[in-house]
């Protein structure tokens, strides 16, 4: 009977200056059994990272943070436009064969890679990544697109009775790489707002005339691989604004669609919504 009271005070002491030795402990009692639950760290804080409380972010910052903060992979819907030098998408009577049909001048980008170098903790950093990106410009006029080492590149009309155009877009399939600086208004992935600017550099890697047309002896399709006299080095103005996981972005081109032209410089402009995030 002694050893056993001995052997229980022995317990009870040992239990005793555990307790004090790791202070995060759980004990759980099942019958005459005792669990004892440790904490292996008990000196690490709790704090989740918020607003009010910026310096949590250290602790808990993560890779995975950051990517959500970063706004640039995934799948971009837009449309492509033509803007002269004075900003005007009107054409005068020497590009009037540039007229577009707004319908058909379609642009889809996939941002497939994106890397963000922090600054400031998420709230600011240096954007960059990789796009494939197709931009069609679908013609309002029935023309064909024709291009001699003298004119550069136009459009020649084609007579409606003898061959009507369904469809006459050319479509352009090129790499992109941006450079763009990013804003975050807050470090919550789930409640904030995010501003990016900048350029962003490409190569066209092909150019494609496409039309369709029917008449009483069939329907008929031709595709056509030229370069069309079109700029192979691109470099434009980027900008991409949003919240949570809503962007829009716009492409503003510094350097004219062609190379050589006929009459006013055309400037592609790109702009629409990120359809999904990567």
């Amino acid at each position: 009977m002694k050893n056993g009271l001995l052997a229980l005070l022995i317990t009870v002491c040992s239990l005793n200056a555990l307790s004090q030795v790791v202070p995060d402990t759980t004990n759980i009692t099942i019958g005459d059994k005792t669990i004892i639950v440790i904490d292996s760290n008990p000196t690490k804080s709790q704090t989740a990272p918020s607003e009010d409380n910026p310096e949590a972010i250290d602790e808990f910052e993560v890779e995975d943070q950051k990517l959500q903060l970063t706004h640039f992979a995934g799948v971009d819907l837009g449309y492509c436009r033509l803007f002269d030098e004075s900003n005007n998408p009107q054409r005068d009577s020497a590009t009037d064969w540039l007229s577009l049909n707004p319908s058909r001048s379609i642009s889809w980008r996939l941002n497939l890679l994106e890397q963000k170098i922090r600054i400031y903790h998420d709230y600011i950093g240096i954007l960059t990544g990789f796009s494939i990106a197709y931009n069609g410009y679908g013609f309002q006029n029935n023309i064909d697109l024709a291009s001699t080492d003298s004119l550069g590149t136009f459009g020649a009309a084609v007579d409606p009775a003898a061959r009507q155009y369904q469809k006459n877009k050319l479509r352009t399939t090129g790499l992109q790489v941006p450079v763009m600086l990013e804003f975050n208004s807050s470090s919550n992935p789930k409640k904030h707002f995010h501003l990016a600017m900048g350029v962003q550099a490409g190569w066209v890697a092909t150019s494609i005339h496409k039309q369709k047309w029917e008449n009483e002896l069939g329907r008929f399709t031709s595709r056509r691989r030229d370069d069309f006299n079109i700029q192979r080095y691109t470099l434009d103005l980027a900008f991409r604004v949003g919240y949570n996981k809503t962007s829009f972005f716009l492409n503003y081109g510094l350097q004219p669609l062609f190379e050589k032209h006929v009459g006013t410089k055309v400037f592609p402009v790109v702009f629409g919504i990120q359809l999904t995030q990567f």
